[in-house]
C-alpha cells in the first residue's frame, strides 16, 4: 500500500537517497532537515510515516519523539541513525518507534520497517474511527435522553458561560485545571468539536479526549452537555 512518508535528516544527500528509494517502492515523500521542519510539516500536511534521524538540529536530546505525542494526529516513526547507542535505541522504542535502524541503511530492513509502520497506521486509524463512532453514539444517546425529558431545559451554550467559562468556575475549580485543560475548556466553550479542538490546539484527537475526561472528572460532570448545563447554572448563581 503506497504511503505518504516524511523524511527528516540534516544530511541532504542521505535524505535525497532515502526519498528516491522510498519513491521507487511507490511511496510519496517529502524531506525536511530539522525537528522544527517536522513539526511544521505535520501541521501543514497529513503523513502516514515519519523516517527520522536522531542527531539533527532540534533533536539533540531526542525531543522530537516526545513532541510527537502532541502532534495533530498519531504517526508511526522509524528512527535511522549514524550514531547508534543502547540509550537512544531504548529511548526510541520506549517512545513507540516502530524500528531503530543504523546507517548505512539496510534497505531491505527499511522496507520491512515501512510495511510494519503502515500496519500500525492502519490500526491507529481504525481505533480513531471507532472512537469517533463512539462519540457519535454518545451524542445521539444524550440527545435522546434530553428529548425524553422535555421538562429539563436544554443547556445554553451562549451567554456569559460561553464568553468566559472560567468566570463560572470557583477558584478551586480553576486551580484544579492544568494550563492545557484550561485551553481546551476555552475552545470547547465556543462549540468546537473534538476534531476542531485538535486542529486549533495542534494536538491529537486522542489527546483532546484525554483532556476532556480530566476536565469532566475535575468539574464533576460526565458529558459535554452536562458541562455546558453546569457552566450556565454556575454563571447564573454567580450573578445572583
Amino acid at each position: 500500500m503506497p504511503a505518504r512518508i516524511l523524511v527528516a535528516d540534516d544530511d541532504p544527500v542521505f535524505g535525497d537517497a532515502l526519498s528516491i528509494y522510498l519513491e521507487q517502492l511507490g511511496h510519496r515523500t517529502a524531506w525536511v532537515s530539522d525537528a522544527e521542519g517536522v513539526v511544521r510539516a505535520l501541521r501543514e500536511q497529513r503523513y502516514d510515516i515519519l523516517v527520522t534521524d536522531i542527531t539533527m538540529p532540534g533533536n539533540e536530546q531526542m525531543e522530537l519523539l516526545e513532541a510527537l505525542r502532541e502532534a495533530p494526529y498519531p504517526i508511526p516513526v522509524i528512527v535511522v541513525t549514524g550514531t547508534p547507542s543502547l540509550s537512544t535505541a531504548v529511548a526510541s522504542l520506549r517512545k513507540d518507534a516502530v524500528d531503530y535502524l543504523t546507517k548505512p541503511v539496510d534497505y531491505q530492513a527499511l522496507r520491512a520497517a515501512v510495511q510494519r509502520a503502515i500496519g500500525r497506521r492502519k490500526t491507529a486509524d481504525a481505533v480513531v474511527k471507532a472512537r469517533e463512532q463512539l462519540d457519535d453514539w454518545s451524542t445521539m444517546i444524550h440527545a435522546l435522553q434530553e428529548s425524553l425529558a422535555p421538562q429539563i431545559a436544554p443547556p445554553e451554550t451562549t451567554g456569559s458561560a460561553q464568553r468566559d467559562p472560567l468566570a463560572a468556575l470557583t477558584e478551586d475549580q480553576r486551580n484544579a485545571l492544568s494550563p492545557r485543560e484550561t485551553e481546551v475548556l476555552l475552545v470547547l466553550a465556543t462549540g468546537a468539536s473534538t476534531r476542531e479542538l485538535s486542529a486549533q490546539l495542534f494536538i491529537s484527537e486522542h489527546t483532546v479526549r484525554n483532556h476532556l475526561k480530566a476536565i469532566y472528572r475535575k468539574l464533576g460532570v460526565h458529558s459535554r452537555t452536562e458541562l455546558f448545563s453546569k457552566l450556565t447554572a454556575w454563571a447564573e448563581a454567580a450573578v445572583h
